[in-house]
């Protein structure tokens, strides 16, 4: 059987050298094995990529997805995500995005649509009026990210056109690219930017309306809307959130140890009084506008110029979010907002990760500090603690691949390894990827995550477990409840959890301070099936495997995966512990990483990842 109503129905493949496309249809069974975005990127990734590719090479494959939920009325339901062989950290890759670009894929007629090969030039892809063609991108070239979406909004004259692309960052294959849609919406982890720019591949540009949308059970999947825009209505932390972003309480955050300062040496207000001028609220003088993702009622970001100052920019842009405002402010141990605004935007335009920017910037003025670099390696830039000049500087360094930033721009573990001298104990990093600026000595969930996840050094992916691990209720499903003497059902629980938001395309803000969303009701009504908490978590533990048979098939084992050692030696959490005994609850190797044979049978992946018992 075909997929259901909400869903497009359809996956592209695209072959860049020699610029064949070819579509497939979507089965039910997939759809309902792997739901849809992440889950249907491994799916297919596990099969059409085999172990052992460069990333960047010929055979290595990158996928725009959505999830059955995208371009529905389901809040939050405008996510994309994208998947790769990741280059940075060589382990499964999977960056989430918002804004409408998902959406627009969705309604022109595809779930998903993979790259592979290398173009002989640089290309772009349009889909318009449910045709789908390769066109050249070489005046498009070295142009930034708001650059390219001007040009090419101009050259297509469509009102719907939605563009996602790289900026000069992922054509220069910095390890830390991301790619970028609506001026200042990025997939920024993992170096997925870097995968597109390896392929000559400068953007995608998708105008929808051609496919409509339904869900299969309409009356179902109304009450469930409704019941999840109650949750929403009445929850302080989505009330915060539309104020002032994601970024409203950092000053709050650094009082309670949870944002790092100084490269993750330091914490509390004490260390940094003035880390209140990064607060959110602060942005307000520079507001001209808000911005929400599709089907979103909190519309949580919003639109700022900032146009006067050392830092001024002429255009507007997106305001800055919390792990941006960490990562560029108090991990540098800088407190000026337009010094902080202005790398952003830096970042934005070339189309790098402020996180991997901001960690690799903390790692080099440790080595600064430390006597391990001068003035004459770092372009006669003074890396002291604090410098908004210096740090704006350097960021765009980074950004350009230019100078001491070439050093930078692969992130904290090949920078440590071009630095020498010691350097690598001051990369706080996981496979080469910087943590997310929520410290994991705080939450044991966490921190297991950062290193038990096929994607490592995540920081979302834990909400669901934390709640469940201090005794909170995230529903009344027996399937929810974690049985009495075995704590790593928690860990099992919410990880299974938030794959299923993941696949249906819901955004994860959702799961923080507020009660989970009622996501089985949501896809029961959408798609039309007998949908219920059991199932739902099967699936969710079904892409978990997968994506850890990815791994496992890459050769990739568990102690490879670890904190480093300043997060370590200042806490008495194991989470190695903590990590060996949520693969048992899984039923995966501690030593070789790899899923049982009796787990992938249970979830019907034996005959797919049966390269991994022969």
């Amino acid at each position: 059987m075909g997929a259901p109503a909400c869903y497009a129905g359809k996956v592209l493949f695209v072959d860049l050298a020699k610029g064949i496309l070819r579509e497939e249809e979507l089965q039910e069974k997939t759809c309902r094995d792997f739901i849809g975005g992440n889950g249907l990127g491994v799916r297919v990734l596990y099969e059409k990529m085999r172990a052992g590719v460069d990333p960047m090479g010929p055979d290595g494959i990158v996928g725009f997805v959505v999830g059955n939920l995208t371009g529905t009325t389901a809040p939050g339901s405008g996510r994309h995500m994208l998947v790769a062989k990741s280059p940075l950290t060589g382990t499964w890759a999977e960056s989430n995005s918002g804004g409408s670009f998902g959406p627009e894929l969705k309604t022109a007629g595809y779930d998903a649509v993979f790259f592979s090969g290398i173009s002989p030039r640089p290309v772009y892809l349009l889909l318009k009026d449910g045709k789908a063609g390769l066109r050249d991108a070489s005046h498009l070239w070295g142009r930034d990210a708001y650059e390219t979406q001007d040009l090419l909004s101009g050259e297509i004259n469509d009102r719907r056109l939605k563009i996602s692309c790289i900026g000069p960052s992922g054509e220069r294959m910095s390890l830390l690219a991301g790619v970028v849609s609506e001026r200042g919406r990025m997939a920024a982890r993992n170096g997925v930017g870097a995968v597109m720019g390896s392929k000559n591949l400068k953007a995608f540009a998708v105008s929808g309306g051609v496919r409509k949308i339904k869900a299969e059970d309409p009356d179902r999947f109304r009450r469930a809307v409704k019941d999840f825009l109650s949750i929403i209505k009445n929850n302080e932390y989505a009330k915060g959130l539309a104020a002032a972003g994601t970024g409203k309480d950092i000053s709050l955050l650094v009082s309670m140890g949870n944002t790092p300062l100084k490269n993750w040496r330091l914490s509390g207000l004490e260390s940094l009084p003035g880390v209140s001028n990064l607060d959110g609220a602060n942005m307000d003088k520079y507001k001209v506008g808000r911005f929400g993702c599709y089907a979103c009622p909190v519309s949580c970001g919003a639109i700022i110029q900032q146009r006067e100052g050392p830092f001024a920019i002429k255009d507007r842009m997106h305001r800055p979010e919390y792990q941006t405002l960490a990562a560029l402010g108090g991990m540098l141990m800088n407190d000026n907002l337009e010094a902080v605004i202005k790398a952003n935007d830096i970042c934005n335009r070339y189309g790098i990760d402020t996180m991997g920017v901001g960690g690799a910037i903390a790692m080099a003025m440790e080595c600064y500090e430390n006597g391990l670099i001068g003035r004459g390696d770092t372009d006669g830039i003074d890396l002291t603690w604090g410098n908004a000049q210096a740090i704006v500087a350097m960021v765009e360094k980074v950004a350009k691949r230019e100078g001491f930033g070439e050093v930078l721009a692969d992130g904290t573990q090949k920078a440590a390894e071009r630095i020498g001298k010691g350097a690598e104990q001051y990369a706080v990093s996981v496979r080469g990827k910087s943590l997310a600026c929520h410290d994991p000595r705080l939450s044991p969930a966490l921190g297991t995550a950062n290193i038990a996840d096929a994607n490592p050094a995540h920081h979302m992916d834990s909400q669901i477990t934390g709640m469940l691990s201090e005794g909170a209720s995230i529903g009344s499903d027996p399937a929810l409840k974690v049985p009495e003497g075995n704590p790593f059902a928690s860990y099992a629980i919410g990880s299974a959890y938030h794959q299923l938001l993941n696949a249906a395309g819901l955004c994860s803000l959702f799961t923080i301070a507020t009660t989970p969303p009622p996501i089985t009701d949501l896809v029961a009504g959408a798609c039309g099936w007998d949908f219920g908490w059991r199932e739902a978590l099967e699936t969710g533990r079904r892409i978990l495997a997968l994506r850890q048979a990815f791994n496992a098939r890459e050769g990739l084992t568990p102690d490879q995966f670890e904190l480093p050692k300043r997060i370590t030696a200042a806490t008495r959490v194991d989470y190695r512990s903590l990590r060996e005994g949520y693969f048992k609850e899984m039923q995966w190797d501690i030593r070789t990483g790899k899923p049982s044979r009796e787990a992938l049978e249970k979830l019907g992946l034996l005959e797919l990842a049966r390269d991994l018992h022969r």
